[in-house]
């Protein structure tokens, strides 16, 4: 029942989401004056409409004409606290975006349909009887409403029915990656609008700040530094799968954005970049999972290295024993090489103290300070593993042996201090293997001669 219930709490939350979204719009008021609306009453209780003639002399009444124009100017002050309505699309989430333009276009319509309600129509038709042309001239055209109208109307195709909820409510990493294709398919629709591009460019930053914080209430519960690495591994190349999508499905919308921008003739610089936040997330797991891989290859490489030469070809064949847990293969070592092992089991330890995905300010202290006392106590393995690397290539009397112990090391030649130790004795093999091949010559010349019956 698990995923059913955590789909019905997504759900949920995306109800209570767009209901905080329906807050930006001003619900506004247009005040009828209280003669108006009298003669308006008295006239329906007459089952009849009312008419500019049922007003008589006050329609020259400079008195109630001035009320009327004041009233009609505190009309145009209140629509124009919608129509020039705006918001900052580098700020808040996409939703907030999207909403703002649907629930703006639903907030002009009921302006419109006030406007084009009997009370209002009336009211303006005595203005023009008692000769306030200016009034009712400045009421259609100092609103902006037929401007902001057709500004809605435009974007609508972009804003309605735009596929964002299947990211903000996704639970597995799959599903963001689909809906993140959606999401970038709908977005081509800005062909057929007037929407800005840089308000556009905007908007995909608002959707990387979504996918950055969905991301994160996916990953979190996982706790990536605690699941085995194979479930890891599996987790991170669904995440970069992720990414991956998004780079693909930005690169076609930025095709598109540049043609649009050559066609209006604007700079090409116009059609601009993205400052993805996601970018930060990616690159943290991105180094989490080189740091998994590479300690991983140190745990498993280790007891390969440490271990006696004959242990070591005892498990050469059984080849599982490599994957065998640190601890029991620490019992069949010496103490200073057991004491190796443990200090890698410690020195992981200290990422678990830390919340990985934390790339705040604080996290991004607290990950680093994690960072050092990895390293300080895997240097002390390093020291150790160096040591053996030393003594082992002291004693190789060839270069076959000194290859066959450097395979052993390989997986360890990122470690600065085994590249030390290489680099040490990277001379001597070269000449080792010189002198192996101009032994093997020397062999293939007397055999040469000994065929063609020469006598040595």
């Amino acid at each position: 029942m698990v995923p059913s219930v955590e789909k019905k709490i997504s759900e949920l939350e995306m109800a209570l989401l767009h209901l905080q979204q329906n807050i930006d719009i001003p619900e506004i008021t247009l005040i009828i004056h209280p003669t108006v609306e009298k003669m308006i009453k008295k006239c329906q209780d007459e089952d009849r409409k009312a008419k500019v003639q049922d007003f008589g002399e006050l329609c020259e009444d400079s008195s109630f004409l001035n009320q009327l124009q004041n009233g009609v100017n505190r009309w145009i002050r209140e629509i124009q606290k919608v129509t020039k309505l705006n918001r900052d699309p580098a700020s808040g989430n996409a939703l907030q975006e999207i909403s703002f333009w649907l629930n703006l276009e639903r907030a002009l319509l009921r302006i419109q349909e006030k406007r084009e309600s009997f009370e209002v129509a009336l009211t303006l038709d005595i203005l023009k009887c008692g000769k306030r042309f200016h009034a009712t001239v400045s009421f259609d055209s100092d609103t902006g409403l037929k401007q902001a109208l057709t500004t809605v109307n435009d974007y609508s195709p972009l804003m309605k029915d735009f596929p964002l909820d299947d990211l903000l409510s996704a639970t597995e990493l799959d599903k963001i990656k689909s809906s993140l294709t959606q999401i970038f398919n709908h977005l081509r629709k800005i062909r057929n609008t007037k929407y800005p591009i840089q308000r556009c460019l905007r908007l995909v930053e608002a959707i990387s700040r979504d996918l950055s914080s969905q991301l994160l209430k996916v990953l979190g519960p996982l706790r990536l530094m605690h699941i085995p690495y194979e479930e890891f591994d599996k987790v991170m190349v669904a995440c970069f799968l992720v990414f991956a999508t998004w780079e693909e499905e930005y690169e076609k919308l930025q095709t598109l954005l540049r043609d649009m921008a050559k066609k209006k003739r604007e700079e090409h610089g116009k059609a601009g970049r993205v400052n993805p936040s996601h970018k930060r997330s990616q690159a943290r797991l991105d180094y989490v999972r080189k740091f998994r891989r590479q300690h991983e290859q140190l745990r498993q490489v280790i007891v390969r290295v440490l271990q006696p030469p004959a242990k070591e070809q005892a498990n050469a064949r059984v080849p599982n024993d490599e994957m065998v847990d640190l601890q029991a293969a620490a019992a069949s070592l010496d103490p200073a090489d057991a004491n190796a092992i443990e200090e890698v089991n410690l020195a992981y330890e200290n990422t678990k103290d830390v919340d990985a995905l934390d790339i705040s300010k604080e996290g991004n202290e607290a990950w680093e300070a994690a960072m050092k006392r990895y390293e300080e106590r895997i240097d002390r393995v390093e020291t150790r593993i160096t040591s053996r690397l030393r003594d082992q290539l002291g004693t190789a009397k060839n270069a076959g042996e000194m290859f066959r112990i450097f395979s052993r090391f390989n997986a360890l030649f990122v470690r600065p201090h085994i590249q030390g130790a290489i680099r040490e004795y990277q001379t001597q093999l070269i000449q080792r293997v010189k002198d192996d091949i101009e032994t093997l010559h020397n062999k293939f010349k007397v055999s040469e001669m000994k065929f063609y019956g020469f006598s040595i």
